[in-house]
């Protein structure tokens, strides 16, 4: 019986040198931020009673007059994101034909993974506000800018789930002589049918999340009433609106997690 083999000499100071390298890089950051634990000490008290006006007085009720804008609002909120996350989508499900190694040749697919960090390196609240002084303010600004991320990223996944695939179903056909296209929709994209689906539900989960905070630079939704409210310091009404979108957004992501679940 073979004795086991004897530890690495080195590796407890290589261990010690990474801790060092990480607290580096912390230290660095931070002091890039201008954090200071004493600055923010002092400031709490201030922090603390900015969350306490989210609230009303004692004996003041909830300004419930806005909830007809709130509820208009919040349905236009879902209504970029589903919109952007179903048309981002589809127009990524053609990719992996240009971007995936297991469907396209070598240029092809340098030049689609390229365009599609290009696509993806763009943030979305600064294309938002691009859009939106171009369409003016407005949920058009915001449904284009979550449409651009949707494709980016669900396109980004689709690529490397189609490159993790059985080939065996699509080497049998394309020894049969079925070309590129009858082997992505013959025996790829019935593999990653539901990675996809459970791919199109995140972005949709994001876009309802990111859709509440676009309307702050005009990309319409809920946080165009965000913004009014807070420019105006009506800080009850921000509280409420604060409360509904937490609401709704939490009741929408655990319903998309819990099908995702069932999906894959």
């Amino acid at each position: 019986m073979s004795a086991p083999p004897a530890p690495k000499s080195g590796g407890a100071w290589k261990g010690w040198l990474a801790a060092a390298i990480v607290a580096g890089v912390l230290y660095w950051s931070a002091l890039g931020t201008g954090f200071s634990g004493s600055e923010l000490s002092k400031n709490l008290p201030a922090i603390g009673e900015f969350f306490r006006k989210l609230f009303p007085s004692e004996g003041k009720p909830w300004p419930t007059e806005m909830l007809p804008e709130i509820t208009k609002r919040l349905i236009e909120t879902l209504r970029i994101a589903l919109a952007a996350s179903l048309f981002g989508a589809l127009l990524a499900l053609p990719l992996p034909l240009i971007a995936s190694r297991t469907l396209a040749g070598k240029a092809l697919y340098t030049a689609g993974r390229a365009v599609l960090n290009l696509v993806r390196s763009v943030p979305d609240l600064v294309l938002a506000t691009l859009l939106a002084a171009s369409f003016g303010i407005g949920p058009m600004a915001g449904f284009l800018a979550l449409l651009v991320f949707s494709f980016g990223v669900v396109g980004k996944l689709l690529c490397d789930s189609v490159e993790t695939i059985d080939p065996g179903p699509m080497e049998a056909i394309a020894a049969a002589g079925g070309t590129r296209f009858q082997q992505a929709f013959c025996a790829v994209f019935p593999q990653v049918g539901p990675d996809y689906l459970a791919y199109t539900l995140y972005s949709f989960e994001i876009n309802v999340r990111a859709a509440s905070v676009l309307g702050v630079v005009g990309a319409g939704g809920i946080g165009m009433v965000l913004q009014s409210s807070l420019s105006l310091l009506q800080y009850t009404r921000v509280g409420l609106v604060i409360l509904i979108t937490f609401g709704v957004v939490f009741l929408i992501d655990s319903f998309s997690t819990w099908l995702r679940g069932r999906l894959v």
